[in-house]
């Protein structure tokens, strides 16, 4: 029995789900948001999301969970490639996506949220940044058509689950999206939507989107 738990606005949790989908892996999902509660503690020691379990085994960290999903589940696609070079593409890309793009993107949404009032040195910091995570995406990048070359990899979860949605964080807190720089990213975005088990990744997390959006802003009017 396998069960993801977590939620699909997440982009980490989208990243395995999209995983196990490549694979071809039958499991189950469980709507779970991160928590401090000592039963989540249990089974994922950060309290975050997502959690994969796996025959009562409860694993955490999204990077090692992909992993972990490869090497036990060997069947093609191969999200990982065989030559040593090619697999550093895609880990190098990753790192793209995940600490030059989604951290500050990632800081900056967060720092809004305790004070409005975000400072101008902040989103110049994150906006120079992200141009030179989109510069570096670009130099590295294949798009052909995949991410990282020709095979889909662990490079296509973590772009096509993040770019979209961070793209439009950036814009929302910095007045502008860098991330529309990465270039042949909308073309790549068009293909990959094609497939429905990808574009139904995208089509729930946009419904989930609003309907917390709608609830923010009910929440407002009535005072709570």
């Amino acid at each position: 029995m396998i069960r993801l738990h977590g939620y699909p606005i997440s982009n980490y949790y989208n990243r395995v789900k999209m995983a196990l989908r490549l694979k071809g892996v039958g499991f189950e999902e469980v709507r779970a948001a991160p928590s401090k509660d000592e039963a989540y503690l249990k089974i994922n020691p950060l309290g975050v999301i997502p959690t994969l379990e796996i025959d009562g085994v409860f694993l955490a960290e999204t990077h090692p969970m992909l992993e972990y999903i490869e090497e036990k589940f060997p069947e093609m696609p191969r999200l990982l490639p065989a030559d040593p070079a090619d697999r550093h593409r895609v880990r190098q890309l990753v790192n793209y996506v995940d600490i030059h793009m989604d951290k500050p993107i990632r800081m900056l949404r967060d720092y809004h949220t305790l004070d409005a009032s975000t400072p101008a040195a902040l989103k110049e910091i994150v906006l120079r940044e992200l141009k030179q995570a989109v510069q570096s995406f670009n130099a590295t990048a294949r798009f052909a058509p995949y991410v990282a070359g020709n095979e889909i990899s662990l490079a296509d979860c973590a772009a096509y689950c993040t770019i979209p949605w961070f793209g439009l964080l950036a814009e929302r807190h910095l007045g502008e999206n860098p991330l529309s720089g990465i270039q042949g990213f909308a073309e790549y975005r068009a293909f990959m939507d094609q497939n429905p088990d990808f574009a139904e990744i995208h089509k729930t997390a946009e419904k989930q989107i609003k309907v917390i959006e709608r609830a923010k802003k009910f929440a407002g009017k009535v005072g709570l």
